[in-house]
């Protein structure tokens, strides 16, 4: 549960509240955008649109990896050794995004894209472990704990940027000592310090057999896992409908997140530090929303409780769409903040653990791979559905009702999981 503690910094600061703004605002141009010539060709890409391509880059690169990082983790027994060179690996590059000045979105990208599929991959790696540490009926209530405590993680990082950035005295420091770079170097050392627990303390379990091509090792025989995987894979239908259910509904959740700030920035003209105290209240609220969550799947069942969340998404986005019905603008976007906190626990939460319960253990990083790519293709319909409404209309307003059709979507295909038969399934 450590690491949830550890890596949510990188997905709160890095993603969805500090450097994405500054990616799209300074280094790649802001709302005046950025001028390219392609073979002659010239043309203008607000910023915005280009850090949903740099989002895309990194998806690219996972769905690439993932599965053969997946296959390779289960046959060789190196779930652990794996974990710990992606954390590296993402620390690293993350590190590196705080060099990154105005005009270098080249290299900005794909340094962020290298960095986030670093995440997700330690991220599969990490979730490959939960239906060999707890009990099928505690998935729920255990993905559940560990959503929130990474919730508390994010916020905590958050909270020490909003301090280095609006108070540094309070830390000993003189007012403006601390810059986004210090920022994005603050993430990278809580990514790796926070790691240290699960890097020393966890245990890597044997794969459960090892036969021929089950210890395989180069290219070639990763290719065979592949296609063997596939084949294997067919066979669990209940699971693969998830997974297109997965595809649409975190397409919304992940977009939202990425861009909330973004559009609190362009759109209501908030600045930093309260576009922070706004992704704080989210992540405060979304500690009670995964522990409710968490209870409430091991009652009612993890399709149910995602079912509820995601309506509770479709609530918010409407909401944001809408606001001023009530009150002002500003005060609506933080009541429909602390809306999505609490539903956005639960639905990552609630997602997670039902997967955990369509997964047999001994092959549990191979099946978690693709629960990975399914949400990095989510993340190339998503970037490019927010680039192509963005560029086209130049409202980030009007990419909301894009995010609402993906959670109806998704709502709709998860309606049709058979949640008994997937479950009997693995154990078969």
């Amino acid at each position: 549960m450590t690491y949830d503690f550890a890596n949510s910094a990188f997905a709160t600061t890095i993603t969805a509240v500090i450097f994405n703004k500054y990616f799209a605002g300074v280094i790649a141009g802001g709302a005046a955008g950025t001028d390219f010539n392609l073979f002659g060709w010239r043309f203008n890409l607000p910023g915005a649109t280009l850090f949903a391509l740099a989002v895309l880059f990194g998806t690219i690169l996972t769905i690439i990896l993932s599965p053969f990082i997946g296959i390779y983790a289960d046959k060789n027994g190196v779930r652990k050794r794996l974990l710990i060179w992606t954390i590296f690996i993402g620390a690293v590059s993350t590190a590196a995004l705080a060099w990154l000045e105005a005009g270098n979105v080249i290299s900005g990208a794909i340094l962020y894209g290298i960095a986030s599929c670093a995440f997700v991959l330690s991220c599969n790696l990490y979730n490959a472990f939960l239906p060999q540490i707890c009990a099928e009926k505690d998935v729920g209530l255990v993905s559940g704990i560990s959503w929130a405590i990474g919730y508390i993680g994010g916020g905590l990082c958050l909270l020490l940027n909003l301090v280095m950035l609006q108070n540094p005295q309070a830390l000993g420091f003189a007012p403006g000592a601390f810059g986004v770079g210090h920022v994005v170097l603050s993430v990278s050392a809580w990514w790796v310090v926070f790691s240290l627990p699960i890097i020393i303390g966890l245990k890597e379990r044997p794969p459960a057999e090892i036969t021929g091509d089950r210890s395989a090792a180069n290219l070639r025989q990763l290719w065979r896992g592949l296609i063997s995987t596939m084949k294997d894979l067919r066979h669990f239908r209940q699971l693969w409908v998830f997974l297109l259910a997965y595809i649409f509904f975190t397409n919304g959740i992940e977009t939202s997140i990425s861009t909330a700030s973004i559009f609190g920035d362009q759109e209501l003209r908030m600045d930093t530090a309260a576009l922070i105290k706004l992704f704080l209240l989210v992540q405060f609220a979304a500690f009670p929303g995964a522990l409710l969550f968490g209870l409430l799947v091991d009652k009612i069942g993890n399709k149910k409780g995602l079912a509820i969340s995601l309506l509770g998404w479709m609530i918010a986005l409407l909401w944001v769409y809408n606001l001023g019905i009530f009150t002002t603008p500003i005060i609506e976007f933080h009541l429909a903040a602390v809306l999505v906190g609490l539903v956005m626990g639960g639905s990552q939460a609630a997602a997670r653990s039902l997967f955990a319960t369509f997964t047999p253990p001994a092959r549990s990083a191979e099946f978690f791979s693709f629960y990975g790519v399914a949400g990095r293709i989510a993340s190339i319909l998503g970037p490019l559905s927010f680039a192509a409404v963005n560029t086209a209309t130049r409202s980030l307003h009007a990419a909301i009702l894009v995010m609402v059709v993906f959670f109806a979507l998704g709502l709709l295909v998860l309606l049709r999981v058979d949640e008994t038969e997937g479950q009997q399934k693995t154990k078969n």
